[in-house]
C-alpha cells in the first residue's frame, strides 16, 4: 500500500501535478525510511516548522523532537538542508586553508593516494579550497606535470591562490632535484596566470611532511604575516 502511495506522489511530480509541501517532504523522507508510512511525520514537520524550507533549516535537535522523527531522519534532513544551501550559494561549505599547519591537517584528513601524484589545491581569495586537481605518476615514473598541463589547469579553474603537494606512496618527504624543478615550473606558470603560489609541499608515505616555504627553500607569497600566506590573511 505504501509503495503505491509513493508511486502516486512521484507521478504527480513527473506529470506536473499540484504537490503540497507535506507531500514533497514525504517524498524526500522516502530515502531515510523506505519501509515506513511517512505521511503523518511529514504533516507533523510542516505543522511544527511552518514550511519545508524551515524544516530544512532546523537543527538535528529540533528535528528529532518532532513526533515520528528519529536520530537518523533528523541527521538526513539536516544534511539535506546543508547541501541545498550550498547549491544555492547561501552557505560556504568549503574547507578553508590559511597557513601551512592547516594545509597539513587538510591533507592528513584526505585518503592516502594509490600512486605517487601531484595535487593542486585551488583556493579562492578567502582561502576556501574550491577545487583539487591531481596528476598521477605513470608506472615506474614520478608525477611531473608539464607546463602546458599546469597552464591548462590554471586557465580553466582560475584560482586566486595555490597550495601544491607531491604525495608519495612510499618513502619519506625529503625534497630532491625533481621537486625543485617542479616547484619552479609551477611558480613560473602561476605568475603568468595571476595566481599566487602559497607553498609547495611533499607528503611522504611514512607520514613525513616538508614545506618549501617553511624551510625557506623558495619564497613565493608575501611572508610578512609569519606562517600566513599574503592577502589570504
Amino acid at each position: 500500500m505504501h509503495e503505491g502511495h509513493r508511486n502516486r506522489l512521484v507521478s504527480k511530480i513527473k506529470n506536473g501535478g499540484i504537490v503540497y509541501e507535506h507531500e514533497l517532504l514525504e517524498i524526500l523522507l522516502f530515502n531515510a525510511c523506505p519501509r515506513k508510512d511517512l505521511n503523518a511525520t511529514a504533516h507533523a514537520l510542516v505543522s511544527r516548522f511552518g514550511s519545508i524550507s524551515k524544516v530544512l533549516e532546523a537543527g538535528c535537535g529540533e528535528l528529532s523532537d518532532t513526533d515520528g522523527v528519529g536520530v537518523n531522519m533528523a541527521e538526513y534532513l539536516a544534511v539535506l538542508g546543508k547541501a541545498m544551501r550550498a547549491v544555492s550559494g547561501g552557505e560556504n561549505t568549503f574547507a578553508c586553508v590559511q597557513n601551512v599547519r592547516e594545509f597539513r591537517e587538510f591533507i592528513n584528513a584526505r585518503p592516502a593516494p594509490q600512486t605517487d601524484c601531484v595535487e593542486f589545491y585551488c583556493l579562492d581569495k578567502d582561502g576556501g579550497v574550491r577545487r583539487i586537481c591531481s596528476f598521477a605518476a605513470s608506472t615506474g615514473l614520478r608525477a611531473d606535470p608539464s607546463e602546458s598541463e599546469i597552464l591548462n589547469l590554471l586557465s580553466v579553474h582560475r584560482p586566486y591562490g595555490l597550495f601544491i603537494a607531491s604525495r608519495r606512496v612510499n618513502g619519506g618527504a625529503v625534497p630532491d632535484g625533481v621537486n625543485d624543478s617542479l616547484s619552479e615550473k609551477i611558480e613560473k606558470v602561476s605568475r603568468l596566470c595571476g595566481a599566487t603560489m602559497y607553498d609547495y609541499c611533499i607528503v611522504g608515505g611514512d607520514g613525513g611532511f616538508y614545506s618549501y616555504k617553511m624551510n625557506d627553500r623558495t619564497v613565493y607569497a608575501d611572508s610578512s604575516h609569519g606562517n600566513g600566506y599574503g592577502k589570504q590573511r
